[in-house]
């Protein structure tokens, strides 16, 4: 009953979190927002939602990353005309060169697993990920925290997980000599607006990591699986005032919230709002008008 309350409270938090993401706005409109680009290390293509793609005989697997701090997100579509199943307790998510479960037992992490786990665990899971957790701690009976947490995936059907950020709450602090792009600004008339922008190669970028999928026709998984394993990069990192960010006006929701542009948004991207004394015109002592 604990854990059932403890998971009736993450829905209502998480209820309220899409509430204030479907708002469309910043928290501070007078604050800087940093905006990160991801690479795939095996180039995968791009579909028309900039999302990256892999595919073979059995899958078709999309990796998103937009959202505030950003989210190892995969898409996975069921190409069969069968059942699949995903292992989430052995598919893993790796950054910092620590390598934890997609779905861990938390009390089973070492103290270095733990460490990363926390750093970058998601308060929002996406919503097929909330069903399925509905669905195990409403089941008659204890969790049978033992066992492999495995999902069925029906053919020709899809499955969204979503469970960890990719950067640290408090985002990254650009260096002094980063590049500055004077741009006409998105929101303030005849307003210019200053872009610093630092670029990664794979070798020197300050946030790397990796996605590995367990995926079989076999619930027992007894026979032979298939691995999915995708590396990603930053490859630039942008920061601006956080109304060039957000971009014009362009509707509102029938609650009356404000829906704003968003020009920077794309699939292959994130973003992460940054405390005014890390950005680098406070560090370099400049006072931008508001």
């Amino acid at each position: 009953m604990k854990l059932l309350w403890r998971f009736l409270m993450t829905i209502s938090l998480t209820t309220i979190v899409m509430l204030t993401t479907h708002a469309q706005d910043v928290a501070n409109p007078n604050g800087y927002v940093q905006v990160y680009d991801v690479v795939s290390v095996s180039k995968l293509e791009q579909n028309k939602y900039d999302q990256f793609t892999y595919e073979n005989d059995t899958v078709i697997v999309n990796y998103m990353f937009w959202a505030s701090r950003g989210k190892m997100q995969v898409k996975i579509e069921n190409k069969l005309s069968v059942p699949i199943y995903i292992n989430w307790s052995q598919s893993s998510f790796t950054i910092e060169g620590v390598e934890i479960p997609m779905s861990p037992y938390v009390e089973k992490l070492n103290d270095k697993e733990f460490k990363v786990y926390e750093k970058y665990k998601a308060m929002d899971p996406t919503l097929t990920d909330m069903d399925y957790e509905w669905k195990k701690q409403t089941h008659t009976g204890q969790p049978q925290k033992e066992k492999d947490q495995i999902i069925e995936i029906l053919s020709k059907s899809t499955y969204t997980k979503g469970n960890y950020y990719l950067v640290p709450l408090s985002g990254l602090v650009l260096d002094t000599n980063a590049t500055c792009i004077v741009d006409k600004h998105s929101t303030i008339k005849n307003q210019k607006a200053f872009v610093y922008v630092k670029e990664y190669s794979q070798t020197d970028s300050p946030i790397q990591f990796s996605c590995k999928l367990i995926v079989s026709t076999d619930k027992s998984f007894t026979s032979k699986s298939s691995h999915i394993s995708q590396n990603f990069y930053v490859s630039k990192i942008s920061e601006m005032d956080a109304k060039h960010f957000r971009g014009k006006k362009v509707s509102q929701t029938p609650e009356g919230y404000l829906i704003y542009k968003f020009p920077e948004r794309k699939s292959s991207r994130f973003y992460i709002e940054i405390d005014r004394r890390n950005s680098v015109d406070f560090n370099k002592g400049v006072r931008r008008p508001k």
